[in-house]
């Protein structure tokens, strides 16, 4: 059942309030509360959810229009809709006034019945709409709060989920430099075990055992030596997805210059993999940003380009162009006509720890450096394209102008 609409009736004539009495004593759904003074009248709408006022304009004392002020004043009553009763043409001059203060409505003395009671209905349809809308708030509010809830869990577990690639591609890479300590230091235990026994025997040493076994410990040592620094270039390896560890000073340099230098220091490898490097830069194009973070991105791309465009191949051909975008901006392009990328490796190529060569020398780690380096201290962005079996091309967007680096 559809609760009672409260009204509540202020007029200090008992007559008028009588009227209105008998008239809504007919319609159930509304009811009556009366008030004979503004003062009282406030009182009332503090004690009791009242939903409307029909308030009287000329009052003595507080006058109605001095009850809407402060009825506007509180926010628990500012949202009630007063309707004003007016009696004489004088009271109608003051309605514009009424209005201004927050009244919704006025009705003009003597009320007629029928008109009273649309008016009523009219503002109780529009209050159980209100309270419907104020419920559906309610209900999409705490919808969006089990959302945000549920957005968080699910965070956490895909923060979880990252972690377990991570955890498994450290474990795996880690496993063979540890493996073979392992085994070189057991080697060396049996073999120190051995010498130690035949030294506490009657037999001693000879000459050429100890030759052997100090060989034997020269090589061993060499092993555990690069076991460890290639275990110690893994964990290295892995923080560079941090940008903490680079350095952040910015500095003027020529592009070219500094593209064909790397091109130098890559010819080798290149050479060796048949792979033909060619540059197409625009003289005189210089930047202000961090040259070691440039560089690094671009060693990041060569490098993904040998272990990934041409896996399994020899021979192939790299382009790096540039050009301005406008007078901010450079862009770089670097090509391949490598393998490519299948679209579903293409939607994760920037994502660390994503590889497709798991156990192969990819650590997944190789672009998704480059990407942090690009958008994070150059202040850029960095777009991949691919087709399957018709190379990759990354698009590289920097301002011709670093950011500053935030303070530590």
């Amino acid at each position: 059942m559809t609760d009672r609409f409260l009204v509540l009736a202020v007029d200090d004539r008992d007559a008028n309030r009588l009227a209105l009495r008998a008239v809504l004593r007919r319609f159930p759904e509304f009811e009556l509360i009366e008030a004979a003074s503004g003062e009282e009248a406030l009182l009332m709408v503090v004690e009791r959810p009242v939903q409307l006022v029909l308030l009287d304009v000329n009052m003595p004392g507080m006058d109605g229009f001095e009850v809407v002020a402060h009825l506007q004043s509180i926010e628990l009553t500012r949202d009630i809709p007063v309707i004003f009763l007016t009696a004489t043409a004088k009271e109608e001059g003051f309605v514009q006034r009424g209005y201004e203060l927050g009244a919704v409505d006025y009705l003009a003395k003597p009320i007629e019945d029928h008109l009273l009671i649309s008016r009523l209905r009219i503002y109780k349809r529009l209050y159980e709409s209100r309270q419907q809308l104020k419920s559906s708030n309610r209900s999409l509010e705490q919808t969006m709060l089990q959302l945000r809830e549920a957005q968080q869990s699910l965070l956490q577990h895909e923060k979880l989920a990252a972690l377990m690639p991570m955890v498994s591609a450290v474990a795996h890479e880690l496993n063979t430099p540890l493996g073979n300590c392992q085994l070189t230091l057991s080697i060396l235990r049996e073999s120190s075990s051995e010498l130690l026994q035949q030294w506490h025997s009657k037999q001693g040493i000879k000459r050429s055992e100890l030759e052997f076994f100090l060989n034997n410990q020269v090589e061993a040592t060499n092993i555990l030596s690069h076991a460890l620094s290639r275990a110690i270039a893994i964990v290295a390896r892995f923080k560079q997805v941090s940008l903490s560890d680079h350095n952040l000073l910015l500095s003027r340099f020529d592009l070219a210059e500094l593209l064909q230098g790397l091109a130098g220091l890559h010819a080798a490898e290149l050479a060796s993999r048949k792979v033909e490097l060619k540059l197409d830069l625009p003289e005189g194009l210089r930047l202000y940003s961090c040259v070691g973070s440039l560089s690094r991105v671009i060693d990041e791309l060569l490098a993904n380009s040998l272990l990934h465009g041409f896996a399994g191949r020899s021979g192939g051909h790299i382009q790096i162009s540039a050009r301005l975008l406008g007078m901010e901006k450079v862009e770089i392009c670097y090509a391949d006509d490598g393998l490519g990328m299948a679209p579903e490796v293409l939607d994760k190529v920037f994502d660390p720890f994503f590889t497709t060569r798991f156990g192969q020398g990819g650590s997944g780690l190789g672009l998704s450096i480059a990407y942090n380096l690009v958008t994070g201290l150059l202040g850029g962005a960095l777009q991949a394209r691919s087709v399957e079996g018709q190379g990759s091309q990354f698009l590289i967007q920097l301002p011709l102008t670093a950011p500053s680096p935030a303070p530590a």
